[in-house]
C-alpha cells in the first residue's frame, strides 16, 4: 500500500503576499508571452535606445534621443489605451530621470525632460507632478507645449491648476505667478483647438481669468462668452461678476453692443447700459437695444434724445399691438369660453344640469382670465352684454378675482384696458374695486405710459387714510406689479414708509413690503 502523506510542503503554501507575488509573476510571464513578434521588436528597441543613453558620449544621447522621440511619436493607439511606446519605457522610467540629473549637456537635458514630462503624465503619482516639473526645465516656448499632442496638453494645463493651489495654500504667491507664463502657452493651444471651456478653466484656477480677452478671435469669441456667461451662476463672488464683465468687454471689442447690453444690465451699472448705446453704429441698433431695455424694464429715456419711435420702443408701446397681431397671424385671436378648455360634454355623466356654484364660477374666472390674456376680448367680462353679470355670480374675493381678470384680459393695452377698467372704480362695493385696482397694475406691468398711468391712479388710495383695508392692499399690490423690475425711486418712497408704519394692519406692511421687493426684484437694492 502507497502511505498518503499526512502533511503538505510548506513551499506549497502561500500566505497572502506570496500569492499576490506569485500572480504578479505569472501575469508578467503571460504578458511576455502576449507580445507579438512587433511589440517585442518594440520592445528591444527601446531598450536598445536606454542603453545608449547610458554611454558617456554626448552625439549619442542626441542620436538616441532624436530616435526614441521619433519612436513615440510614430506609434499610434487606441483612444482607450496607453500608446504602446509610454507602457514599455515604464520600467526605464527612473533611469531615465537619473541620467537628466547626471549630464551636463543642456540641449541635451532639455531634450530628455520634455520626454520625462510625456512620462510623467503616464506614470503620474498624486503630489509628484512630474508632467508638469519635466516641462518647466524642458521649456515651453516656440510651440514646444503642443509637442506630445492634446491630451498631454490637457494634463499639463491640470497639473499647473494644481500646483497653482499648493503654492497658494503654502502662501509663496511669488512662486505661484511663474505658473502664468506656462500657461499663457496653453491658452492658445486651447482655442485653436476648439477647447474654449478648457482654456477658461485654467486661466480661472489662476485667477486671472480676464487674461482670455487677450487671446481670443473672431472665430473663438463668441463660444468663449457663452461659456462665460453660462458659468457666471455657479461661481461664488465675486468671480461670478467677473466672469460677465470680462465677456462684456470681449463683446464690446467685436462691436456686439446687443451682446453687451444684457451684461451691462445684470452687472446694474447703468454707466455701461449708456456705454452699449453710445457704441451703436446705427439707429436700427438702438431699437434693438431698446427693446432688450424694456424687456427688461430698464427705463432711461434721456438716451432716445427726442427720438419718439426710439422713446416708444423702450416704453414697449407697441407690444399690446404686436403681441394682438401675432395671435391673428396664429388664429388664436377668438375669444374661448371656459367649457372649450374643460370639454365637459366629453364627460361620461348621468347628469345635465349646469353647475353654477360660486367655487366653480370662480375657477372659469381664472381660466377665462389665462386662456384670453392680452387678447382684449373674452366671452365673460368684455363679450359679455354686461359684465356685472358674471361679477355677482361670485361671492366675496370671487368678484375682486371676476373685476381683476380684466387686467389679464387687457394686458398690456393700456389705453382700451384702463377704459374697461374705469366703471368699476366707482362702485360702492369695495371688493369689486379692489379688483379693478389690481387689474391696472396687470394692465401696465412691462409698459410705459407718458401719464404714468399706474401711479396716477393707485397713489391716491393709497394715501388715503379713509380708504377700506382691502381697496388699500390691493392698491398696493397692483403698484408691486405695475412697477415690477424698474427700482423706481419714486414708487419706493411710495412703499417704504408703509412698511415701518405702526398705525396700519401688519397685512399692509407686509404686502408694501412684498412690492417694494417686485419693484427692486433683481437689482440688489
Amino acid at each position: 500500500m502507497v502511505q498518503k502523506k499526512s502533511s503538505v510542503d510548506s513551499e506549497d503554501v502561500l500566505n497572502p503576499r506570496t500569492a499576490a507575488e506569485k500572480i504578479t509573476k505569472n501575469k508578467a510571464k503571460d504578458e511576455q508571452d502576449e507580445l507579438s513578434e512587433e511589440d517585442q521588436q518594440l520592445v528591444s528597441e527601446l531598450e536598445m535606445i536606454v542603453e545608449r543613453l547610458k554611454e558617456s558620449s554626448v552625439d549619442i544621447h542626441r542620436s538616441a534621443m532624436e530616435n526614441l522621440s521619433n519612436v513615440i511619436r510614430s506609434t499610434t493607439s487606441s483612444m482607450t489605451s496607453v500608446p504602446k511606446p509610454l507602457k514599455y519605457l515604464k520600467g526605464h522610467y527612473a533611469t531615465l530621470a537619473e541620467l537628466y540629473g547626471a549630464w551636463s549637456d543642456e540641449r541635451n537635458k532639455k531634450a530628455l525632460a520634455s520626454i520625462l514630462s510625456l512620462l510623467g503624465m503616464a506614470y503620474d503619482k498624486e503630489g509628484k507632478r512630474d508632467c508638469l516639473r519635466y516641462r518647466l526645465l524642458a521649456g515651453y516656448d516656440d510651440g514646444q507645449i503642443s509637442e506630445w499632442g492634446h491630451e498631454y496638453v490637457r494634463h499639463l494645463a491640470m497639473e499647473i491648476g494644481e500646483e497653482f493651489a499648493a503654492r497658494i495654500e503654502e502662501e509663496d504667491e511669488e512662486s505661484a505667478e511663474t505658473l502664468l507664463a506656462i500657461a499663457k502657452e496653453v491658452v492658445p493651444f486651447f482655442l485653436k483647438h476648439n477647447a474654449d471651456a478648457d482654456a477658461v478653466d485654467l486661466l480661472e484656477e489662476l485667477g486671472r481669468h480676464e487674461l482670455i480677452a487677450d487671446y481670443v478671435t473672431k472665430e473663438t469669441f463668441e463660444r468663449v462668452c457663452l461659456y462665460m456667461i453660462s458659468c457666471s451662476p455657479l461661481l461664488a463672488p465675486p468671480a461670478d461678476l467677473g466672469f460677465l464683465e470680462t465677456a462684456r468687454k470681449i463683446y464690446g471689442r467685436f462691436g456686439k453692443p446687443a451682446q453687451c447690453l444684457p451684461l451691462s444690465i445684470r452687472l446694474g451699472q447703468p454707466e455701461l447700459i449708456e456705454e452699449d448705446w453710445e457704441s451703436c453704429s446705427s439707429r436700427v441698433e438702438k431699437a434693438q437695444l431698446a427693446f432688450i431695455m424694456a424687456r427688461q424694464q430698464v427705463y432711461m429715456p434721456h438716451l432716445t434724445e427726442g427720438d419718439d419711435e426710439l422713446l416708444a420702443c423702450m416704453n414697449n408701446a407697441g407690444l399690446s399691438k404686436n403681441y394682438r397681431d401675432l395671435a391673428r397671424e396664429l388664429e388664436l385671436l377668438d375669444p374661448k369660453a371656459p367649457e372649450d378648455i374643460y370639454k365637459s360634454h366629453l364627460e361620461n355623466t348621468s347628469s345635465d344640469v349646469a353647475l353654477d356654484s360660486a367655487r366653480h364660477n370662480l375657477a372659469s374666472t381664472f381660466v377665462n382670465a389665462f386662456v384670453n390674456a392680452g387678447y382684449g376680448t373674452d366671452k365673460l367680462m368684455t363679450g359679455a352684454v354686461d359684465g356685472n353679470e358674471w361679477i355677482y355670480k361670485n361671492k366675496d374675493m370671487g368678484m375682486l378675482s371676476a373685476a381683476a381678470s380684466l387686467g389679464m384680459v387687457n394686458l398690456w393695452d393700456v389705453e382700451l384696458g384702463l377704459n374697461d377698467i374705469d366703471k368699476y372704480l366707482y362702485t360702492e362695493d369695495s371688493t369689486i374695486k379692489a379688483g379693478a385696482l389690481l387689474a391696472i397694475g396687470m394692465i401696465t406691468a412691462g409698459v410705459h405710459d407718458e401719464t404714468d398711468s399706474a401711479k396716477a391712479l393707485l397713489s391716491d388710495y393709497i394715501a388715503d387714510d379713509n380708504c377700506h383695508a382691502i381697496v388699500k392692499l390691493a392698491a398696493i399690490s397692483g403698484l408691486g406689479l405695475a412697477y415690477s423690475g424698474t427700482n423706481r425711486q419714486d414708487i419706493l418712497d411710495m412703499l417704504v414708509p408703509l412698511i415701518s408704519d405702526t398705525d396700519i394692519t401688519i397685512d399692509l406692511s407686509s404686502m408694501a413690503a412684498l412690492s417694494a421687493g417686485l419693484v427692486c426684484i433683481g437689482s440688489g437694492n
